[in-house]
């Protein structure tokens, strides 16, 4: 929550980096993962800026990882993030469209279908 930033009509730091960033260099960034904060939430979010620097889109993290390995380890994102709840398709151009997963959603091939079914034609 400390380094949680919103990602919207108004952009944090590190978003509005990667904005100055694509718009400079003509190019499109998928910027993940950020913490997102949001009606007081804590998303992991990648912004998804095009070449002229504004931000198209946003993924927000749909499967957080929970692990408890007794006497090994114990990792809950779920005690910190939200997750989000939809597959994330922004077009890039007249023929291709971009669909993002961050890290653990790879894991989850009804997501990559899902985004497919939306128009995906890059993962």
């Amino acid at each position: 929550r400390k380094h949680a930033e919103p990602i919207g009509h108004e952009c944090g730091p590190s978003v509005s980096l990667l904005k100055t960033l694509a718009k400079e260099r003509n190019v499109w960034i998928v910027g993940g993962s950020v913490p997102e904060l949001s009606d007081d939430k804590v998303y992991n979010t990648s912004p998804i800026i095009n070449s002229d620097g504004v931000l198209v889109e946003k993924h927000r993290k749909v499967h957080l990882f929970d692990i408890d390995v007794p006497g090994k380890i114990r990792f809950f994102e779920s005690e910190t993030l939200t997750g989000g709840d939809s597959a994330t398709v922004t077009p890039l151009t007249e023929e291709h469209a971009l669909g993002v997963a961050i890290c653990y959603d790879v894991r989850f091939p009804e997501l990559a279908i899902t985004m497919r079914k939306k128009g995906a034609s890059i993962l």
